[in-house]
């Protein structure tokens, strides 16, 4: 018997061998070249004829707007070309980098010079382009600051975008702006946009919604005047270094002040929205229109046990009226209730989305007033994603992992719960974009071991073209002498398997011992072991196995895919479960054939960095070495909607905050440690390795440590990824 064949799934897809001659893999080729680039489809854009998308490529070195038809995946035209965009008076044509459509299709909002913020926002300059004319004007006063958030409305009259913290309207007949509000100011006062931390944890930049006809304006103000400051010093090569400062409210500190407004383009009036509560420490995470007469938005109490979606009927545009909310659903959980992109509001008022109160992520069905509840999913599988709502054809469109854990689906079901039918191809990794009215998709799959395929089908799954093969980048890897990534199952104890993958080296029979390195993530609901292509990641982890590394990832307990119970057992001790398993997974490899269990790595960033902290010191007797790259050491150190929502307040939950924190478990340390972070990480500030550097430090435990100046979480920018995965190769080459 084979090691690991008894618990093998049966998923190795793909598999190449290795031959001689091959080109062994390099980090500068992985991430500081071409070589493994892949084909995508950017800028995707289904019009609203729904038979038409269009997308964002480059002709040359020139950006176009090009037009194609679903029914053939044939190109039926250009929409922009790069070179018309030459603003009145310029010479130069702008660098279009986004793009989006008037209401009529006549006319594209137009980005350029774009400047990132945080993860998701940034700034830019916004011109709008007429079609007919081919001219291009700005949409406000380029000399004035950058804007962002540019949108039409839907009726195409007006545009809105935020400038300096505030919401304006331009009349596109005009071009005349108009300013929604005027006390916006830095670290102050948001309006239109979330704060950091809303940004980050509740995953959204645009803060306000046009109604369906154009004629009113929702909106989120965030007082952050009460927030604490963090700040963190750039250097950017002058002579003195900078300070860059912004709110970041740490577990158990004070959050921003939220509220909605709605603004009446008719009668040039702002109103409050009424919020259904006296308590102000509260989270409004989501909110928008449910038809043109009817606002909805979505309440959380601070520990986001409680999620209540409320709705405001609106009077008739220039009238006034009292506003009142009525609440028509409310989830409850003793842990937390998580926020998704899952609420779809139907014609007539009721709505479907997802909840895991029945012990897995299921889709369900409500009545206008929430009165009426039912079932749209069953069945012991969770669905993670819901794509639309098809109401002519009554179904609803999602993803699901129904057939493993480890892959993804595309499904359509009848809003009654029958007529079930999977679109996307069997097995792998698959998600879909829906055109207008659902009548096609362009699906995306790929497995552990085949990079993404691209293709367009029909509303009913029926494949009508290929779009992007990644023929040429699937020719490289076959002749990179990659060993196949095989999936297993890891028993822990008490019943219980976890779900892993395993890459080996060319030879492994199990007569010759070989080191592991074990790389994961581990945090919440989240996911490694997929049979998804892993990108340059995985060849990194292909790079580590041409040098004779087995790598190993495990999904421990807390983890998504598994339901509710598997993901929520981590509640109020993060970190407790999930190293045990990663522990108890180390000790299963060290007892399997060719595995030398004195020779077993950890790695991980961010969370995975947290946990790989965790596991070279209270597994300091399975683990040989550890890299954690801008890892959390503290939970008292991070933000207060992630942190409290599985942790609960500091104040309350003290032992669980601290029985888990790395820097609580230094003097445990006996193998070698690798600690990476960014000077300028705006997300897991670079004082969790500060502390953690100190703990060392003051219990003389030896490590390794690299500082990046001017880099935030993701530690990328020219070659520092180059130069820091072949600091991370050489650590392991040397240290396991």
């Amino acid at each position: 018997m084979k090691p690991w064949s008894f618990l093998a799934l049966g998923l190795v897809l793909g598999a190449t061998t290795i031959c001689s001659g091959q080109k062994a893999l390099t980090n500068a080729d992985i991430w500081y070249s071409p070589t493994f680039s892949s084909e995508r489809v950017d800028g995707l854009v289904s019009m609203k004829d729904g038979v038409h998308y269009t997308t964002l490529e480059e002709e040359g070195d020139v950006p176009v707007v090009n037009q194609y038809a679903y029914k053939t995946g044939g190109k039926v035209g250009t929409v922009v070309n790069g070179r018309d965009l030459v603003p009145a008076g310029g010479g130069t044509p702008l660098a279009m980098e986004g793009y989006s459509f008037n209401g009529d299709e006549r006319k594209l909002m137009i980005e350029t010079a774009t400047e990132p913020i945080y993860r998701y926002s940034y700034f830019a300059y916004n011109y709008v382009y007429d079609r007919a004319t081919k001219s291009v004007k700005p949409l406000t006063d380029p000399a004035k600051s950058k804007q962002r958030l540019a949108t039409f409305s839907p009726d195409g009259s007006h545009a809105a975008f935020m400038r300096d913290n505030d919401l304006f309207t331009v009349d596109l007949a005009t071009m005349q702006e108009k300013a929604i509000t005027t006390d916006g100011e830095w670290n102050k006062v948001l309006n239109g946009a979330p704060d950091w931390v809303y940004e980050e944890e509740f995953e959204f930049t645009q803060a306000y919604q046009w109604s369906p006809d154009g004629k009113r304006i929702l909106f989120l103000r965030s007082d952050e005047s009460g927030v604490r400051e963090f700040d963190f010093t750039t250097y950017g090569h002058q002579l003195y270094p900078g300070t860059y400062k912004f709110k970041y409210p740490k577990a158990g500190e004070a959050n921003s002040l939220v509220s909605l407004w709605v603004y009446d383009l008719t009668a040039g009036t702002t109103t409050a929205v009424p919020l259904g509560t006296d308590d102000t420490d509260i989270y409004l995470p989501r909110f928008g229109f449910t038809d043109a007469g009817t606002l909805w938005f979505m309440r959380m109490d601070r520990l986001q046990q409680e999620k209540t979606i409320l709705t405001v009927a609106l009077p008739p545009p220039g009238a006034m009226a009292k506003l009142t909310a009525r609440p028509i659903y409310t989830e409850r959980s003793k842990t937390y209730v998580d926020v998704t992109d899952d609420l779809h509001f139907l014609a007539d008022g009721s709505f479907v989305l997802t909840t895991e109160q029945d012990g897995w992520n299921r889709i369900r069905w409500c009545s206008a007033d929430g009165k009426d509840q039912r079932p749209v999913t069953t069945g012991d599988f969770d669905v993670t994603g819901i794509k639309g709502v098809d109401e002519a054809g009554r179904r609803v469109l999602f993803t699901a992992s129904k057939a493993s854990a480890l892959q993804q689906e595309v499904w359509a079901v009848g809003l009654d719960g029958k007529k079930w039918q999977q679109l996307s191809p069997p097995g792998g990794y698959n998600d879909a974009e829906f055109s207008t009215g659902f009548k096609y998709y362009i699906n995306t799959r790929s497995t552990a071991n085949t990079p993404d395929v691209i293709t367009l089908h029909d509303g009913r799954g029926k494949l009508v073209k290929t779009l992007k093969d990644n023929a040429r980048l699937q020719g490289v890897l076959d002749r990179s002498g990659l060993r196949p990534k095989e999936f297993i199952r890891i028993p822990v104890g008490d019943g219980l398997e976890l779900n892993a993958s395993i890459i080996k080296p060319a030879g492994f029979d199990g007569t010759k011992q070989f080191p592991v390195l074990m790389t994961q993530y581990s945090g919440p609901n989240s996911n490694e072991v997929l049979d998804q292509w892993g990108g340059r990641d995985h060849l990194w982890h292909e790079l580590l196995v041409q040098q004779g590394y087995i790598v190993v990832c495990v999904d421990p307990r807390g983890t998504g895919r598994r339901g509710r119970d598997f993901r929520h057992i981590t509640y109020g001790q993060l970190g407790k479960y999930e190293t045990m398993d990663q522990v108890a997974a180390a000790k299963w490899l060290g007892q399997q054939p060719g595995v030398d269990p004195g020779r077993i790595g950890i790695q991980g960033w961010s969370y995975g960095g947290f946990m790989s902290s965790l596991c070279i010191t209270k597994g300091a007797d399975v683990f040989k070495a550890a890299i954690a790259v801008a890892p959390v050491t503290n939970w008292r150190y991070y933000d207060s909607i992630y942190t409290e929502r599985y942790m609960g307040l500091p104040k309350t939950n003290p032992a669980g905050y601290d029985d888990n924190s790395p820097i609580n478990h230094v003097e445990k340390l006996k193998g070698n440690y690798l600690l990476v972070h960014g000077l300028a990480d705006d997300n897991v500030h670079f004082q969790n390795s500060a502390e953690m550097v100190s703990a060392l430090v003051k219990a003389n435990k030896q490590f390794d440590f690299m500082a990046y100046p001017d880099k935030n979480h993701g530690i990328y920018g020219g070659t520092t990824r180059m130069q820091l995965f072949q600091k991370m190769t050489d650590f392991v080459l040397q240290k396991l």
